[in-house]
C-alpha cells in the first residue's frame, strides 16, 4: 500500500487514517504528503488495516494508537483511564496563575486517571508539590508511567495515593483540583463518540451525575489551607448545583468558566 492510498481523503475516517499513518511511520503530515507515492512496509500495511478496523468498530483513536495529546504533552492511555479532553485544558489555564502566585504550593488532584492534570501542572509549575489520587490501581500505573516519561528528573514533585477520593488523604493543601465523573447514569451520550470503550467509573456518578461533585466539594474544607482554592470540572448543566454546594461548604468568590463551546465547564471557589 502506498501512503497516498492510506491517506485517502475521500474515505470514511479520513482524519483518523491520517493519524494512523503518522503513528505508523513516525512522520508528520507534511512529510507524508511529500512522500505520498512511497510504500508502507508489509508490516505497516497489515497493522494499518488492523487498527483501521478497530476504528470502524467505534474504538477511540487514542486507545487504538495508545496516546493522546493534552496541553502539548503526549500521554499514554488505555481503557483503564479516561482519554484527556481539550476542554480540561481550561482547568490548567485557571490553576497555573493561582499556583504561580504561591511560593511553594501544595496541590491535590482527585481522580487523576492518566495523570494529565497533575503532570501538566507539575511541568508548568516547577515549585509545586503535587499529590495525585485515584481509586483505580490500573489508572495509577498509567499515570506513574506518564510521569516518569514526561517529568523525568522532576518526577519527585509528584506523589501517588490509592484512595477513594479523600479516604486515605491526610494533611492540608493550597489547591484541590478535580475532573470527576459527572455524567448521569443511563445518559444517552454514553452510547456515543467512543464512550462505551472508556471506564464508566471515570464517567458516571449517581444522583444525576452530582454525587462525586457533592462529596469533593463538601469535604474539601477539611483538607484546604486558608485561603484555599477548589477547582472542579463539571457538566454544562451543573453550574447552579455546583455553585450552591460551594456556597454551602463555605466557599466565596465562586466563579464559573466556559469551555471551548462556550458552555459552563469549570467552577472555582476560595475558602478563607
Amino acid at each position: 500500500m502506498i501512503i497516498a492510498e492510506a491517506l485517502n481523503k475521500s474515505a470514511p475516517l479520513s482524519l483518523e487514517r491520517r493519524r494512523l499513518v503518522e503513528y505508523l511511520t513516525q512522520q508528520n503530515y507534511a512529510y507524508l504528503l511529500a512522500h505520498a507515492n512511497d510504500s508502507l512496509s508489509e508490516a505497516q500495511t497489515s497493522l494499518f488495516h488492523q487498527l483501521l478496523q478497530r476504528l470502524h468498530l467505534g474504538e477511540p483513536l487514542a486507545y487504538v494508537i495508545g496516546e493522546q495529546e493534552f496541553y502539548g504533552l503526549s500521554f499514554k492511555v488505555n481503557p483503564a483511564v479516561l482519554i484527556p479532553r481539550a476542554d480540561t485544558e481550561l482547568l490548567i489555564d485557571t490553576a497555573v496563575p493561582l499556583l504561580n502566585s504561591l511560593s511553594h504550593p501544595r496541590c491535590l488532584d482527585l481522580g487523576t486517571g492518566s495523570g494529565a492534570i497533575a503532570i501538566t501542572l507539575c511541568a508548568l509549575c516547577p515549585h509545586i508539590e503535587m499529590t495525585a489520587v485515584d481509586v483505580s490501581i490500573d489508572a495509577l500505573a498509567v499515570a506513574q508511567d506518564n510521569a516518569s516519561r514526561l517529568l523525568k528528573e522532576r518526577v519527585t514533585q509528584l506523589s501517588w495515593l490509592h484512595s477513594d477520593w479523600y479516604n486515605n488523604v491526610s494533611g492540608h493543601y493550597d489547591i484541590i483540583v478535580s475532573n470527576p465523573p459527572y455524567i448521569a447514569e443511563g445518559d444517552t451520550h454514553l452510547t456515543e463518540d467512543g464512550l462505551p470503550f472508556e471506564p464508566q467509573l471515570a464517567l458516571t456518578s449517581p444522583w444525576r451525575g452530582t454525587q462525586a461533585l457533592q462529596h469533593i466539594i463538601t469535604e474539601a474544607p477539611r483538607f484546604l489551607t486558608r485561603p484555599g482554592y477548589l477547582l472542579v470540572e463539571h457538566g454544562y448543566d451543573q453550574e447552579n448545583p455546583v455553585h450552591a454546594l460551594m456556597k454551602e461548604a463555605g466557599f466565596n468568590h465562586i466563579k464559573t468558566y466556559q469551555d471551548l463551546n462556550r458552555l459552563p465547564r469549570l467552577t472555582s471557589g476560595i475558602l478563607r
